[in-house]
């Protein structure tokens, strides 16, 4: 399934971003190793980030799976659908995590939330990426997006707003 694309044509999506701490690079299969070694380490941490009813990552996942999913996340990348960076220490050795820019997706015809932000963005940190403040990190990449992507608004589901407070931002204004 194609998705319309969440950036404009004539915009120039980032591939890479350098903050102090941490970097970004456009998640691909060449992150496999690392991706699947902090999402397995790190399994228990970040299985609610997109949700408290998403179960990713399964126990049960495979490198075999994990790799589809980042091969996924490179053509959505490539098709301008959604963004998915593996967040890296600044000497892009360390797999820090991962942040994830997406559509909001909703069944409802007409979810508010669509009309307060462009986009939504999710991200954890492995193991070896709580050393970093996930408040900072979050902060800065909410700067980055503000300052260097063409959305007036992104949301932060979980983090900025709450769980119950990003759903019941879906109903219709009255």
């Amino acid at each position: 399934m194609t998705l319309p694309a969440l950036v404009p044509d004539d915009f120039s999506v980032p591939r890479q971003f350098h903050a102090a701490g941490f970097q970004l690079q456009v998640l691909s299969p060449a992150h496999a190793e690392a991706d699947f070694d902090a999402v397995r380490t790190s399994a228990d941490r970040i299985r609610h980030v997109f949700g408290p009813h998403n179960g990713w990552p399964a126990a049960d996942l495979g490198f075999e799976e994990n790799l589809a999913d980042l091969s996924r996340h490179a053509g959505e990348f490539e098709r301008r659908e959604a963004f998915a960076y593996a967040l890296l220490d600044p000497g892009g050795t360390a797999y820090l995590g991962c942040l994830y820019l997406k559509p909001i997706k909703s069944r409802l015809a007409d979810d508010r939330r669509k009309r307060l932000f462009q986009a939504q963005a999710f991200f954890w940190l492995s193991e070896a990426g709580l050393a970093l403040d996930a408040e900072a990190v979050q902060a800065c990449l909410a700067r980055w997006l503000q300052q260097d992507w063409p959305f007036a608004a992104v949301a932060f589901p979980g983090r900025v707003q709450g769980w119950a407070a990003w759903e019941a931002m879906a109903a219709p204004a009255a």
